[in-house]
């Protein structure tokens, strides 16, 4: 059976001055993940932001899991993002008045005690079940890039879009925050992750390769034969 995962098509956000990204043509496939490289500037977090329905694309289509996303209004793309899509910023975004497990919980909304447990078994899933009461100021780099996969990963999303998650770890703590990484993608998500780093990409599935916010490298797998899986 076809997965669907994420489709973009001809995907355009212009800057005032310039283009951001231009004609933007992928596939994301769920259980599978994709490196996007590029020099500063290249449109990598433009395009991280747009199929994180944080921008509004200038015109083109982009569709998750089957659901066209152009025509939703504001308050709908913020409902569908916080639903569908988990996303892990380059500065993690952790709260540092909450601890390991209200910052996990922070995802479900407002109400942090309501998710408790769920967060805390996310965090005993993510090896940090003994850190859940820490403060998230307290955490080493690499605890705080965990909590932040568990977060992104605790609704279960369809997408896990992550901006340099290993670019300030050690190499111990960047392997497994790539390991968590691959779990979500082995729980039929689509990951894609912005990175500088050749070793990074080489251990994805594809990459993508953005120059002044155009492809101009796609991935190199045949990936026909695993939809046909």
């Amino acid at each position: 059976m076809t997965k669907t995962g994420i489709e973009a098509h001809e995907l355009t956000y212009k800057y005032s001055a310039d283009f951001g990204v231009h004609n933007i043509d992928l596939h994301l496939h769920k259980g599978m993940i994709t490196a996007v490289r590029g020099a500063s500037g290249a449109g990598k977090s433009t395009l991280l932001a747009l199929l994180g329905l944080i921008l509004h694309p200038t015109s083109g289509k982009l569709a998750l899991d089957g659901d066209e996303t152009r025509d939703m209004s504001p308050n709908e793309r913020d409902s569908f993002r916080r639903d569908n899509i988990g996303i892990i910023l380059q500065d993690l975004a952790l709260l540092p008045f909450l601890n390991a497990w209200e910052n996990v919980s922070s995802a479900f909304g407002p109400r942090l005690g309501k998710n408790r447990e769920k967060a805390q078994n996310m965090l005993s899933e993510v090896g940090l079940g003994d850190r859940c009461e820490t403060p998230a100021g307290n955490l080493s780099g690499g605890e705080r890039q965990r909590v932040a996969v568990a977060r992104a990963q605790v609704k279960g999303s369809s997408l896990v879009l992550a901006d340099e998650p290993t670019g300030s770890l050690d190499p111990d703590n960047g392997e497994a925050v790539m390991r968590l990484l691959r779990r979500l993608a082995d729980n039929d998500t689509s990951v894609l992750i912005a990175t500088h780093s050749a070793e990074v990409a080489s251990s994805c599935d594809a990459e993508i390769r953005l120059d002044q916010g155009n492809i101009v490298a796609s991935p190199q797998q045949d990936l026909s034969e695993q939809e046909e899986n």
